[in-house]
Parts: C-alpha cells; structure tokens; sequence
C-alpha cells in the first residue's frame, strides 16, 4: 500500500536500485540538530542535514494497528561535551524528535518528500564514555507516553 507516496519515491521504488537514507532531526536545549545517513550534507525542507559517522545506530521501527506506547533510540558517536553538557542539565526532556526515510537515485540526489516513519520526544538517554570512545543513546517515546501520566504534586502527612 503506498499511503500517498510522492510519485517520484514510486517510481524509484519500482527500480532494482534502492539506496536507503534516514533524516534524524531532534532538539536538545535550544538548539534543533539534524543529521543524515546519507554520505554527504544534504538540505531538505531548508534544513541542512549534517552527514558523518557520527549517527551509529538507527532503529528498526514497527508499525502496529492499535495504539500503543511505542519507544525507540538513536545513538550518536562522539558525543560532544555539549550534547552530554545539554542531557546532564535536564535540557532534553520532552524535546521533539522527528525520523524520516528517504531514497537517493543512481546519481545519489535526493527523491523528493522523504516521509516520517517515527514522530516523539526525547524521553531519556544513556551516555556510554569509555577511553577510547563515547556514544550517547537517546531514548525517544511517541505521544501515547505521557497519556496516563498524574500532573501536579503530591504530598503525604
């Protein structure tokens, strides 16, 4: 089922070429990162999307027809002291995160209207810092999340 599909990504999808992309963009404090798989700097909906080693892993997403709670994670290479300095500071929670997925063509440009196969915010992350490496894993949660959570304070006697 296409789903609305750009005519372009179908056509594209049709070949026996299938170049595969993600578009990762997330906020952290005030600032809203993006970052690409693809093998270079690519813009789309006028945002620059950085290319680099620094996206490790990208998650295996699944749909599902009822709604539920659905989480995945990232993780990120070389966690810079200002990523790490921004999630110690509580600068994280509740941040949007939106993953799209896009096709390059044989030329490796961009087929138009990547679409969003994940839309969340940010509800954890894990820094693993080693001698030699460090990654940050950054846990996203969809809306349905939040949907039981309590608001307000409570006290006891």
């Amino acid at each position: 089922m296409a789903r609305g599909l750009h005519s372009d990504l179908k056509t594209e999808l049709a070949t026996d070429h299938l170049d595969q992309i993600h578009l990762i963009q997330f906020q952290i404090g005030d600032d809203t990162y993006y970052r690409t798989t693809a093998y270079y700097d690519l813009t789309y909906d006028s945002n620059d999307y950085t290319a680099g080693a620094d996206i490790l892993k990208i998650p295996t997403i699944a749909e599902a027809s009822k709604i539920a709670t659905s989480t995945v994670s990232f993780e990120l290479e070389g966690a810079s002291q200002t990523f790490i300095s921004l999630l110690l500071n509580n600068y994280h929670i509740h941040r949007p995160v939106t993953i799209l997925r896009g096709y390059l063509t044989d030329a490796g440009a961009l087929i138009s209207n990547p679409y969003t196969i994940f839309l969340g915010y940010i509800s954890g992350y894990d820094i693993m810092d080693q001698t030699t490496s460090s990654r940050i894993s950054i846990k996203v949660a969809n809306h349905w999340a939040n949907f039981e959570m309590k608001r307000g304070r409570r006290t006891n006697d």
